[in-house]
């Protein structure tokens, strides 16, 4: 069997939320939306150490950031405890301002999450759109904090919408189930991190692992992330938890 390889392994209702699907903040058409992109990207600290990566596509009314990432980065995949001491930030060298954070919501079947930023309404936030409309071959990019070497660009070509053959390895990756293939470079560290399309201006996934067959990468696609965000009531912290109690880690044996 090939070896999958995560790429990093490292109450809700209430609030009502204005994302990026849904129009966002008006951003100059004439700047390139790589800008836009990276002002939007961000990275992961857990208890001051550097973890995973995403994105900012919304806020909510109260003046607080929405951060959309991959969900084994909120929750440990091995034991589905939820992470404590979150930070966010924005700077290219993993410097900050840094934003505290916590768990907002986690998909039940996919593997994305959201976060919410303290006080981080007034970072840029980027558009979601259907990655349906791209054509195989389209170029995409993808922005994240790679190996921990600050915030980089990465240029690839889209693929399809879902992987044409349900790959064996994605067996013990129920999460991955919906998931898209894509030509396109990610690392450790990239985990939760958006992929873009120049040509919709938008977010069209979110990266979160890579395995063996080629260079080919794995990314959960947008009308996941959109079906996400419109079924928030029913991926709630506290779903989650009932659905994923925590369990103990096993212990591996040399």
């Amino acid at each position: 069997m090939k070896r999958i390889l995560v790429a990093v392994l490292t109450s809700f209702l209430a609030l009502t939320l204005l994302v990026g699907a849904h129009g966002g903040r008006v951003y100059n058409k004439f700047k390139p939306f790589e800008a836009e992109a990276k002002a939007a990207s961000g990275g992961i600290f857990i208890a001051g150490r550097f973890h995973c990566s995403g994105t900012e596509i919304g806020k909510t009314q109260n003046g607080n950031g929405i951060f959309l990432t991959a969900r084994h980065c909120v929750a440990n995949p091995d034991t589905n405890e939820l992470n404590k001491d979150i930070m966010v930030t924005f700077g290219d060298n993993e410097g900050g301002p840094y934003y505290a954070a916590r768990p907002l919501a986690l998909s039940l079947s996919d593997d994305l999450a959201l976060l919410e930023l303290r006080n981080g309404a007034s970072i840029t936030e980027v558009k979601i759109k259907d990655e349906r409309k791209l054509k195989q071959g389209e170029a995409i990019f993808n922005i994240s904090y790679p190996l921990g070497t600050g915030k980089l660009e990465f240029h690839g070509q889209y693929m399809s919408p879902v992987f044409p053959h349900y790959p064996e390895e994605f067996v013990s990756y129920p999460q991955w189930l919906h998931s898209m293939p894509m030509n396109l470079t990610i690392a450790h560290g990239s985990s939760g991190s958006g992929v873009f399309s120049d040509r919709e201006r938008a977010l069209i996934g979110v990266a979160v692992g890579t395995f063996s067959e080629g260079s080919f990468n794995i990314a959960i696609p947008a009308d996941r992330v959109i079906d996400f965000l419109n079924d928030l009531q029913d991926n709630t912290v506290e779903k989650f938890q009932y659905a994923f109690p925590v369990k103990e880690a096993v212990l591996e044996l040399f």
